[in-house]
């Protein structure tokens, strides 16, 4: 990307009741994680160590998505030029993240269940917060 380009965002995209309703559930999966899994220390540090690891790729491709660029001074609109294949490569990034996500509880549940409980509740906690973090962030833009 050309020096002169800078990213900004556009502002949040959807209305202020979907970011109160990931809230919401984002509140109500770690309550149902540490109901389930407060005695169990090593499955409740697999929880947190997933979560963070799910909401930092999800914001980031939230954030990806999102991001506009700016004209150039010489009137060239960079977006076209250079994030053409940058988008694909994030939609396919996407679609990998949602296939692998969904399949993992599946693949996890023969091995243990508790794997499958921590995948599935990691995976909703994860989606909620990044949600919440990028009505945060785009709220100021």
């Amino acid at each position: 990307m050309s020096s002169k380009a800078r990213k900004r965002y556009t502002g949040y995209p959807h209305g202020k009741i979907r970011a109160y309703w990931s809230a919401a559930i984002t509140v109500l999966s770690l309550i149902l994680a540490l109901l389930m899994l407060g005695d169990r220390s090593l499955s409740l540090l697999y929880y947190l160590v997933l979560t963070v690891l799910l909401t930092a790729a999800v914001l980031t491709l939230k954030m990806r998505f999102s991001r506009v660029k700016t004209r150039d001074p010489l009137g060239e609109d960079l977006s076209e030029t250079e994030s053409g294949g940058q988008r694909w490569r994030s939609l396919l990034m996407l679609f990998g993240m949602l296939i692998v996500f969904l399949l993992l509880p599946l693949l996890l549940a023969p091995v243990h269940p508790e794997f499958w409980f921590i995948s599935l509740i990691s995976y909703t906690t994860s989606v909620s917060t990044a949600e919440v973090l990028f009505f945060l962030i785009t709220k100021k833009g």
